[in-house]
């Protein structure tokens, strides 16, 4: 049976990082992300389908809360315990669904990584 991965490379010690990239604000405590549809593409397109030049995205208030605990800082582990802190059994099973919500914002170029050797 192989190994899922070397200790070391524990995705649990990646430490996110939000990416310049993304438009975002608070409103009423949920995190709600904001997009330009600017590119040329987007503009001929709106010629022909009814399309806004703005759309948002709210997050709900455990993404709202995994969103303000990434900074730069916390590990997903930390992030992890803090929102079990919050939300109790609510966010179970805990690493499996945040680790996916962060594999996502990662692969929408809206948080990128870097290792962490420790926790706090």
């Amino acid at each position: 049976m192989k190994s899922k991965g070397k200790k070391s490379d524990n995705f649990l010690l990646y430490v996110p990082h939000r990416s310049d990239k993304v438009e975002w604000e608070n409103r009423k405590g949920k995190v709600v992300f904001i997009f330009h549809h600017n590119k040329l593409i987007e503009k001929t397109v709106r010629l022909f389908v009814k399309r806004p030049k703005i759309t948002t995205l709210e997050l709900d208030e455990i993404g709202s809360a995994v969103w303000n605990l990434i900074d730069g800082e916390r590990n997903v582990y930390e992030i992890g315990q803090k929102l079990k802190e919050k939300f109790g059994d609510e966010v179970e099973p805990l690493y499996e669904r945040l680790i996916m919500f962060i594999r996502y914002l990662n692969r929408r170029g809206w948080i990128y990584f870097s290792r962490s050797g420790h926790s706090k």
